[in-house]
């Protein structure tokens, strides 16, 4: 029910004059009406005079409230024609009904925007924390990254902040540079702090627009041009700069490797997601380790958010041996639905990245290795672990992971009828070998190893070796 505010008059309350006196002649003594009598004629008027008033507005304000009240009525009549008899009319079209015929707003936000925050909303509200709706924009963007197929500059950033002369900024620390990529020809070094970008030619700092929205002016079309701030540390100070970057493409790594700088006989590899350029990368980095003489392996899987399910079956594969079961989704009903084992892999399209041979399979299985993991570990990355852990091929070290024993799909809508978009949504559980579900309890190392406070200064990618206590005990633990 609309509420409207009440009318005033003005006037409503009070005659409008003023009492002004007079000369009279002097009152004849028979007639005559005594003060006490006077005042209590005038009271009389006075409230007469109140009745009348109310008695008239609130006439006129249910006048106007019933004229709503059939305005209302009319449109419910009108939406339960539309939708049958027996059917109670969309609680979405009565609502966006009552909006176009009274919304002091309405027709300021196309149909197609007010949708897609519609389903996004769905989405959220169904109880699913990882259900999700993609405009076909979206979609896109989201599958090119997954393929490691990128637009922009060419960098790999994490959010903190920074505190210069007094102000403390909201920034962007690089924490990588990809090879040829445009920012690799550009001023830009690793661990300087992008602070401000520029939005339709002005240059907005983090601190106004928010991470997302300044990540996202970031990129943008091949060969347009984006200008930066960034802050780069010189002894105790900080030096600012502005430079542009024209975009362009490039490929993300998913997997580092390094040997150690302690051990040169101990690799690491770090993998921080499971996308579909990850086996590749993956194996690279091992055989490229492997020929440089490193004759251990640490497996650095800590802040790994997850993947691709065809990701990691790849990866675990080059472990196992055919046949080995990697996980076993499980539905609703408790019922076993999907099961993914080692084996030869053939798949087309953009997933032939993740294809694996019969040569392939167990190739890595005699490694020397170890699993670095912390509570930030999850999804397909607590997959890697759980494996390696399950098949005694590798010794957990770190902390317990974060826990996300669960899968999602991505369904088009255009399945169900003429619809746009994707919905991802929850579909399956899963356990690994051990048969134990590990959703919100997490994998347990089997060596627990936390970090010093002197180390918890310092981000995790920027993190050197000698302070690093979990990476330490990883490498003590692997020579063994």
């Amino acid at each position: 029910m609309e509420h409207h505010d009440r009318d005033y008059y003005p006037g409503a309350w009070s005659t409008g004059e003023e009492n002004t006196p007079v000369s009279v002649p002097p009152p004849r003594q028979r007639g005559r009406i005594s003060t006490g009598v006077w005042l209590c004629i005038l009271c009389v008027v006075a409230a007469v005079s109140v009745l009348l008033t109310y008695t008239l507005t609130f006439a006129l304000q249910r006048a106007r409230y019933s004229e709503q009240l059939a305005k209302q009525q009319e449109l419910i009549d009108r939406l339960k024609s539309e939708s049958g008899d027996d059917v109670d009319p969309d609680k979405l079209a009565a609502l966006s009904a009552v909006f176009e015929r009274y919304g002091y707003y309405a027709g300021q936000v196309d149909e197609e925007t007010m949708m897609t925050a519609v389903l996004k909303a769905y989405a959220e509200a169904t109880g699913d924390n990882y259900a999700e709706y993609y405009t076909e924009e979206e979609y896109a963007a989201m599958t090119a990254e997954n393929l490691g197929e990128y637009v922009g500059i060419g960098v790999s950033i994490v959010q903190t902040t920074l505190s210069v002369e007094g102000h403390e900024y909201q920034v962007f620390q690089i924490i990588a540079i990809y090879e040829n990529a445009p920012a690799e020809d550009s001023e830009l070094r690793v661990g300087d702090y992008i602070y401000a970008v520029s939005v339709n030619g002005v240059q907005k700092t983090v601190n106004e627009i928010g991470y997302t929205a300044a990540a996202n002016a970031v990129r943008g079309e091949v060969g347009s041009e984006v200008t930066l701030s960034a802050f780069r540390k010189n002894g105790d100070t900080y030096d600012a700069m502005e430079l542009s970057i024209i975009r362009g493409t490039f490929e993300a790594h998913s997997v580092t490797y390094t040997r150690s700088e302690t051990d040169p006989t101990v690799g690491i590899v770090r993998i921080s997601s499971f996308d579909l350029t990850t086996p590749s990368q993956f194996k690279t980095s091992v055989n490229a380790l492997l020929s440089q003489g490193v004759e251990h392996f640490v497996f650095d899987v800590r802040n790994n958010p997850g993947g691709d399910l065809q990701s990691i079956k790849a990866v675990l594969t080059y472990f196992l041996q055919e046949g080995d079961l990697i996980l076993s989704a499980i539905d609703k009903n408790g019922e076993a639905a999907h099961s993914y084992v080692a084996e030869v892999i053939r798949l087309g399209d953009e997933y032939a990245a993740c294809n694996v041979s019969a040569r392939e399979i167990g190739m890595y299985a005699d490694l020397d290795m170890v699993v670095l993991c912390n509570e930030n570990t999850a999804s397909a990355a607590e997959v890697f672990t759980a494996t390696l852990q399950d098949y005694g091929l590798a010794t957990v070290v770190g902390k317990v992971t974060f826990g996300k024993g669960i899968m999602q799909s991505i369904l088009p809508l255009s399945y169900f009828g003429n619809y746009t978009g994707y919905f991802k949504l929850t579909t399956y559980a899963y356990v690994t070998k051990r048969g134990v579900t590990y959703h919100e309890i997490g994998i347990e190392p089997n060596r627990k190893v936390e970090l010093s406070d002197q180390a918890k200064q310092y981000n995790i990618y920027l993190l050197p070796e000698e302070l690093d206590d979990q990476l330490q005990a990883a490498i003590e633990q692997v020579k063994q």
